[in-house]
């Protein structure tokens, strides 16, 4: 499970849920929060950030490779409306958990690319906003995908092997 497939798996989940429209779901860097929203996004929009990595559970004789994933869910309240905002933090975390609960099933499915490496008990989020030019809500969910992975040494990538080492 690296960047690609994550990507891919979080973008046919949002394409899946029918809380979202079409053209909801995108990838962000961190450093465009100080902008502007994307264009043409609709709401409620799926946010996704680029997993990061740490091989920390490893051994001498295993690797275990975790991706520390996010995605943020987001909607537009009408400025100065605190109700409306509150109902949409609320939507926003509920479309949230309905991920999450669909992650928890595929981590089940032996043909899901889930299949026991979705760690539950890994998931925190946090409510955001205001944030970007907009004024948008939301929250943040952080989880971690884990799986024991082979760290092979292959001969074709390096000038100086000859042989497969692991």
């Amino acid at each position: 499970m690296t960047h690609a497939p994550i990507i891919a798996y979080l973008e046919n989940l949002n394409a899946k849920l029918v809380d979202f429209a079409e053209n909801s779901f995108f990838r962000m860097d961190l450093a465009e929060i100080t902008g502007a929203f994307r264009k043409g996004i609709t709401f409620p929009a799926m946010c996704v950030e680029s997993p990061e990595g740490d091989a920390e559970n490893s051994t001498k004789n295993n690797s275990v490779l975790n991706r520390t994933c996010a995605f943020t869910i987001y909607k537009k309240p009408q400025q100065g409306n605190f109700i409306d905002q509150d109902e949409k933090i609320d939507d926003c975390e509920k479309i949230g958990l309905k991920i999450i609960a669909r992650m928890r099933l595929d981590n089940a499915a032996p043909d899901s690319p889930l299949y026991n490496k979705f760690e539950v008990a890994s998931v925190r989020w946090v409510k955001v906003g205001p944030i970007f030019n907009e004024g948008l809500y939301g929250y943040r969910f952080i989880f971690t995908i884990a799986g024991d992975e082979k760290l092979i040494v292959n001969p074709d990538d390096w000038s100086d092997i000859e042989n497969v080492c692991s």
